[in-house]
């Protein structure tokens, strides 16, 4: 009888979580995993076996090995070395050597990946160069290899950062992780978990992000997902929090934040680590005398009886935290201790029912817990403004990790997570700076294996150490210390830099002629003819380095787009960004200016497009939503145009103008719920500034016609079921601020006769009279003349009506009676005649509409 598959697998399915949680396993595949378990990567890739995958000791007489001088790097280094072993094992018949097979394939393409990230974020040195992995014939060519990887290695046209070091051994991890290999892999249940790790890997050494490796690894994300679910394992739940943690940081490092959180809180419930921000007394300073409130995260691990490696872990080491050494803030805020603070609120501090330790010692958390605090630090800082309350809102879940050295390298996070809150902060700028330095210098030292430096780094996200040096020398040059910024950029030859600090220099003939040296030893490079463009402001560049590339360089035609577009060419504007575009769509920018360029000509297909994509990428862009809005009333989809509106205003609560559009929209379609907001929301943002002009009447008769004629919605609803809302509009936001608008006083009037409040329409229709009674031109505009007449015959019109009609008025005791609504309403229509005829008598006696006033008083007394 035939194994079963499980029976055949199963060992190598222990083995593979084995590794993902950095643990041992019995049996023959013990000595296979466990030099990578330990960090031993060098000892896994110049391994007898790793050496007959990648054909290191093929003799150079070797048919295969003949075209390798002058050869292209992919196809006929890699191509050829790495790819035909692992081809041939990818045609293996289904025996008993195969399992082994295929997890060696994934344990060489870990430790090629881990070398990479040892090489390139972590340290210490590796001791290894991936050139000597390839055939002795070929080992010379290190230089060309390196350009022939930063080829292969980019993606949708961006560039891959030339110095990255060692650029073989992700090569290595992609041959492995990629195409046909990685199907091959698919008996394995985490070949597509270590294939997005390598894919985004290979997305950080790019320039920008990527549209074709985002797809990638969200696919590879969600097949690793399916298998998790299923997963019936001791580890499942401390390998479903790294892997929900990890999908989380990548969504973020693509600024897809909403979706990151979403991801945090599923490992956080998975976790069962407890937190909350709060306030507690405590201390600053070293003088401060009394105690204030301060912010606190309180944070707790879940209790496991059953400790696994990511429980609660200390390491002899850690890196070098800098003293603040300040004369008068204290290192860290003393708290008030809970055993002296008697207060209600110190003793029912509480998250879910349990009582929180002291503030100034909470005990320790589990390492993934304190990576999950990280990760939420993060998402506060991306998705709130960069201002002072966001830092202080940081600042408590990096001092809880920081309380707790528990890991090398999620204590390296968070040093550097405070070394960026204290860089705009005068007294903590300084610590701030020599801090990030000492992370730098770290890197090399041996004081940490490789081993705790990349146990949990998919967990974090944690710059790589040529971004760190960049992020070092910006912290420079923000200090004014543009010199030693400028070594450091010139040393990681990152041009672009160089140029920004030979310009705050007011250096730029030093800025051209670094372009222009470079340009010398690399003439066809895109990237430096783009910064000539830039400098210069010279098209023929961008569109030189378009056509060097193959037309594939992006960022070409995104500076060409940009400037047709400052220059009104909008049709070339428009092609240039399609062409862009089409290439990497991930830059929400150029979809936005190809929006705005396609309105520019009226292509309002292209403006769709574009405007919903940027709101795909960033749905908290306001403009794009009003932007796409507009395109949609102009296409006559109203519909779709009240949706983006409605999005518009959540993210820009505080635009009239988009407010208007929205409630423009809501009256077209019969959202009258909706107008009704948007019309105060309008008078409560203009009212102050333009008094009556911030009211459209227009509209609010259109609103109260909708009530008073009780039509349908949108929704198939009486519009009058909103009688109650439109009185609260008309009373507590018009007219409560707006009463010089004879207009807004009829629609009141209309209201109130419709709703049975006599007494009010009789009211409103004297506060409509007397707008335009106390006009200061009554005496000297006809016009004014004629509304006055018109508002005083209205109002005796509306006296004689309702003057004797019985109304229902509640005493201030809350009793009511019936009283007429104006018992001497004949009194009052001839005083209101009489008035008018006395005030306009020199000016307007001859005119025919005093003759008729004259008639209708004597009427009245008749």
């Amino acid at each position: 009888m035939e194994p079963s598959l499980e029976q055949v697998l199963g060992p190598v399915w222990e083995a593979e979580w084995a590794i993902l949680s950095s643990k041992e396993v019995e049996g023959e595949l013990k000595e296979l995993i466990k030099p990578l378990v330990e960090g031993h990567y060098v000892e896994v890739l110049t391994s007898s076996w790793a050496k007959d995958i990648l054909g290191t000791d093929l003799d150079e007489s070797v048919e295969s090995l003949q075209a390798f001088d002058g050869g292209r790097f992919w196809q006929e280094r890699i191509g050829m070395t790495v790819r035909p072993s692992l081809n041939r094992m990818a045609q293996w018949a289904k025996d008993e050597q195969r399992s082994k097979k295929c997890i060696q394939v994934l344990v060489l393409g870990a430790a090629a990946l881990s070398a990479f990230i040892q090489v390139g974020w972590t340290g210490p040195d590796l001791g290894l160069e991936a050139v000597s992995l390839l055939p002795p014939s070929v080992r010379s060519n290190k230089e060309q290899f390196q350009q022939f990887a930063i080829s292969a290695l980019s993606v949708d046209s961006e560039d891959v950062y030339h110095l990255a070091p060692e650029l073989l051994f992700l090569q290595l991890a992609v041959a492995c992780f990629s195409g046909e290999n990685l199907e091959h892999l698919s008996l394995l249940k985490t070949h597509a978990w270590w294939a997005s790790r390598t894919r985004f890997i290979q997305q950080r050494i790019l320039d920008n992000p990527t549209g074709t490796l985002l797809s990638l690894i969200r696919e590879q994300h969600a097949l690793t997902k399916s298998i998790l679910d299923n997963l019936e394992h001791a580890d499942a739940e401390d390998l479903r929090i790294r892997f929900d943690l990890e999908q989380g940081l990548v969504l973020s490092w693509f600024e897809m934040d909403k979706e990151a959180i979403a991801h945090y809180q599923a490992a956080q419930g998975h976790s069962g680590l407890t937190w909350t921000l709060t306030g507690a007394l405590g201390r600053r300073t070293k003088f401060q005398t009394f105690d204030v409130s301060q912010l606190v995260l309180m944070a707790e691990s879940k209790s496991d009886d059953n400790k696994t490696t990511s429980t609660f872990t200390s390491t002899s080491t850690q890196p070098e935290t800098l003293p603040l050494n300040d004369d008068t803030l204290l290192e860290k805020i003393k708290f008030t201790s809970l055993n002296d603070d008697k207060s209600d609120d110190a003793m029912d501090r509480t998250q879910d029912g349990e009582k929180f330790p002291d503030p100034n010692n909470q005990g320790n958390l589990k390492v993934l817990d304190q990576a999950l605090l990280l990760a939420f630090c993060l998402n506060i800082k991306r998705t709130n403004p960069d201002h002072g309350i966001t830092t202080e809102q940081m600042v408590p879940y990096v001092s809880r990790v920081l309380d707790n050295p528990n890991n090398w390298m999620v204590y390296t996070m968070a040093l550097l997570l405070r070394s960026r809150l204290e860089a705009h902060r005068t007294r903590t700028a300084e610590r701030s700076v020599l801090q990030l330095q000492a992370l730098v210098d770290q890197i090399k030292v041996e004081d940490a294996t490789a081993q705790e430096r990349l146990a949990y780094f998919f967990q974090i996200l944690l710059p790589s150490k040529w971004e760190l040096e960049k992020e070092l020398a910006e912290r420079l040059a923000s200090l004014g210390v543009i010199r030693s910024a400028l070594e450091i950029f010139e040393r990681l030859e990152m041009w672009e830099e160089v140029i920004s600090c030979y310009q705050m220099l007011e250096q730029a003939s030093k800025a051209k002629k670094v372009v222009n040296d470079q340009l010398a030893l690399h003439p066809d490079s895109p990237k430096l003819l783009c910064i000539l463009g830039d400098i210069n402001q010279d098209p023929e560049q961008w569109q030189k380095a378009w056509q060097v590339s193959g037309q594939r360089y992006a960022r070409a035609m995104r500076s060409l787009g940009g400037y047709y577009f400052k220059a009104d060419e909008f049709a070339k504007s428009i092609e240039c960004y399609e062409a862009a575009l089409k290439i990497n769509p991930l830059f929400e920018n150029s979809w936005f200016v190809l929006g705005c360029a396609a309105m520019q000509v009226s292509n309002w297909d292209v403006g769709t497009t574009a405007f919903a994509r940027a709101v795909s990428l960033d749905s908290d862009n306001a403009e794009a939503w009003n932007n796409l809005a507009s395109i949609y009333i102009r296409q006559d989809k109203k519909i779709e145009a009240f949706s983006a509106l409605k999005q518009a205003v959540r993210l820009k609560y505080e635009s009239w103008k988009i407010w208007q559009n929205f409630l423009y929209v809501a009256i077209d379609i019969g959202e009258f719920a909706e107008a009704i907001r948007a019309l105060k929301m309008i008078v409560d943002l203009r009212w102050e500034k333009v008094g009556e002009k911030s009211v459209d009447v227009e509209v609010l008769n259109l609103i109260v016609s909708g009530v008073i004629q009780n039509y349908k919605d949108i929704h198939e609803k009486d519009v009058a079921r909103l009688a109650k809302a439109v009185q609260m509009l008309l009373e507590d936001v018009v007219t409560a601020r707006i009463t010089s608008s004879p207009d807004i006083w009829h629609t009141c009037v209309r209201f109130y006769l419709w709703k049975g409040l006599l007494t009010k329409a009789l009211e409103a229709q004297q506060r409509a009279y007397r707008c335009v009674l106390h006009n200061s031109k009554l005496d000297t505009d006809e016009d004014v003349f004629k509304a006055a007449v018109n508002e005083a015959t209205e109002l005796v019109e509306l006296l004689e009506n309702i003057g004797e009609r019985e109304e229902v008025k509640v005493n201030e005791d809350g009793s009511t009676k019936r009283e007429l609504v104006a018992k001497d309403w004949k009194y009052q229509t001839r005083m209101i005649l009489k008035g008018l005829l006395g005030r306009t008598k020199q000016s307007w006696e001859d005119h025919e509409l005093y003759e008729k006033l004259k008639d209708d008083l004597q009427h009245l007394k008749a």
